[in-house]
């Protein structure tokens, strides 16, 4: 299982849909992974934030519960065939998102996200959304 930029900013929120789903993970015992895309993202939102010392506190934190999950070749590769086919349909995705996708499809892996651009990508990639609250 991998987790989406979305669902971990939403967790670090407190937001009740996101906490209730890393609930059932958790009972799954599943072994989520964030993509180190992803981490880039919270990285970079948290130093760029009017907050940063405690925004990287609250991602320190947020770390110690999940392992990452390396953007490798065979992400690389799903991503790019990926991106060639959507950009074909006028519909390419940005940097980030198409590399966590593809990081999904080499890994078989589902993605817990909220964002609707690679919600829309099912059936390509197995996703488990939520509402925000």
């Amino acid at each position: 299982m991998l987790l989406d930029t979305s669902f971990l900013v939403d967790l670090l929120e407190g937001r009740s849909d996101a906490t209730a789903v890393a609930s059932e993970i958790d009972r799954l015992e599943e072994n989520p992974h964030i993509p180190s895309p992803v981490l880039f993202e919270l990285w970079e939102g948290a130093e760029g934030s009017v907050r940063p010392v405690t925004e990287r506190a609250r991602l320190e934190d947020l770390l110690r519960s999940y392992d990452v999950a390396p953007f490798d070749g065979d992400g690389a590769k799903a991503a790019g065939i990926l991106q060639a086919e959507l950009s074909r349909k006028g519909r390419p995705l940005g940097t980030i998102d198409v590399q966590v996708a593809g990081m999904a499809i080499a890994r078989a892996e589902t993605l817990v996200t909220r964002d609707k651009a690679l919600v829309r990508l099912g059936p390509r990639i197995k996703i488990k959304t939520y509402a925000r609250s």
